[in-house]
């Protein structure tokens, strides 16, 4: 007659994740100007609106950890999100086990206890990268109101600056509420 052992098996994960996400856009800038003084004119409407200028971006974190960055000279927009996640998992395992079968069984209920912490921290950074994307997501409709304010505000500086080359402004009209804008030139 054999006897029958209860083994408890005890496993843990322990990791640190960096989770990052990003979008990549850009700003509908028209060629109104050359492209060196629209850079100016969005790199000065960017910082009227918290972003600091450098290398040729402008960028601005919000508190949340969200990063906007806008190169100047293309108008090309990264928006990124990033935490780090400590994962620490930690399972137990109990099993019956007959004398003849321990050590094989000792194997079998290690493996079951590394399969489910594994398991479990593949779940805890999943849920990491969605907070992050969520996060993400939350951020990209108001900054997408944002920025197409910064692309009106910068195609109506623009303009008003083509209507003084090319001759005497007589009237200009601005309704901010609609982004409307009239400038009647005398050539």
């Amino acid at each position: 007659m054999s006897r029958a052992y209860r083994v408890t098996v005890r496993g843990s994960v322990h990791r640190v994740v960096h989770v990052e996400d990003g979008v990549c856009t850009a700003l509908e800038l028209l060629p109104i100007l050359p492209a060196s003084r629209t850079a100016e004119l969005l790199a000065a409407e960017l910082e009227r609106r918290g972003f600091t200028r450098k290398n040729g971006a402008s960028s601005r974190v919000s508190e949340d950890g969200v990063i906007v960055e806008i190169e100047l000279a293309t108008g090309a927009v990264s928006v990124k999100a990033e935490a780090t996640a400590n994962i620490a998992i930690e399972t137990e395992h109990s099993e019956r086990i007959a004398e003849e079968n321990l050590e094989a069984g000792r194997r079998r209920a290690q493996e079951h206890v590394a399969q489910r912490a594994e398991t479990a921290a593949v779940a805890a950074e999943a849920k990491a990268r969605d907070e992050v994307a969520t996060r993400l997501e939350k951020k990209l409709g108001d900054l997408r109101r944002e920025l197409d304010s910064v692309t009106a505000r910068v195609t109506a500086e623009a303009l008003k600056e083509k209507a003084r080359q090319i001759g005497e402004i007589e009237e200009m009209s601005e309704d901010a509420e609609t982004g409307e804008l009239t400038i009647k030139v005398r050539l």
